[in-house]
């Protein structure tokens, strides 16, 4: 019964990827429609009517993208660093924006970090996704799109694995996460807190050899301290064992 509430098309999310939508962006910039009505957007951008779903569902995904504005088409500031950047980042940096801009890509992107995506079970968290309530075949659609979009983004390294990619050409493929393990661990006496951080150290064993220290803001929000389970979650490496840490 629940499924006869689900919707078939969804504006939460995109259903076209950001290379549809920044190709539509490009064609309204070049024809010099941004201030234009929509039904002369559609028509210069080779649809019938605004209305026509194709049509309606690329400028959603650029809207979401924020690649244009609303309620006329006309481009903002990341479409223009993407089309006409001024800095070796920008264009890359335009493109990760876009990404992490849409709230429910980047909690997939962020929970992600380091491993490989399959698309099937994407589409199965989506479709049961309450905030959505999107069908299964919707759900399938934007699934598709979300990896289309990353790979498009840079955001896939060549093994397969997500990575946030940070200031660099989107046609290189070889693109680093934001974080990465350090190559020399500090020493703790080089670790000090200051007036907008604190340091604090929990000990994994009762002999207190194994520890974990932090440098950290005084507060982090909820979906900052999402975001950092995940990172540990990436950096450290889980060993399966049934010993008591005091025994390790």
């Amino acid at each position: 019964m629940a499924d006869t509430t689900k919707k078939d098309s969804t504006n939460d999310i995109p259903m076209f990827d950001i290379g549809e939508a920044i190709n539509l962006a490009s064609i309204i910039h070049e024809k010099a429609l941004e201030t234009a009505a929509m039904p002369d957007v559609a028509k210069g951008c080779g649809y019938a009517n605004p209305t026509s779903t194709p049509f309606y569902r690329r400028i959603a995904a650029a809207r979401l993208f924020k690649l244009i504005g609303s309620p006329k088409p006309e481009l903002t500031t990341l479409a223009k660093d993407y089309l006409k950047p001024d800095t070796d980042g920008a264009k890359q940096a335009a493109l990760t924006q876009s990404i992490m801009g849409i709230k429910t890509y980047a909690d997939i992107v962020n929970l992600n970090v380091g491993k490989k995506i399959n698309a099937d079970l994407l589409a199965n968290k989506l479709e049961k996704d309450d905030s959505l309530s999107i069908s299964k075949s919707c759900a399938k659609t934007c699934a598709a799109v979300f990896l289309s979009s990353i790979k498009f983004a840079g955001f896939i390294l060549p093994d397969g694995t997500i990575a946030i990619p940070n200031g660099i050409n989107s046609t290189e493929t070889t693109a680093p996460p934001v974080v990465s393990l350090p190559t020399k661990s500090p020493k703790p006496d080089e670790i000090e807190g200051d007036d907008e951080s604190q340091v604090q150290t929990l000990f994994l064993d009762s002999k207190r050899k194994r520890k974990i220290t932090i440098k950290a803001p005084f507060t982090v929000t909820k979906d900052e301290l999402e975001r950092i389970r995940a990172w540990l979650g990436f950096q450290l490496i889980i060993e399966e064992t049934n010993l008591n840490p005091d025994q390790q």
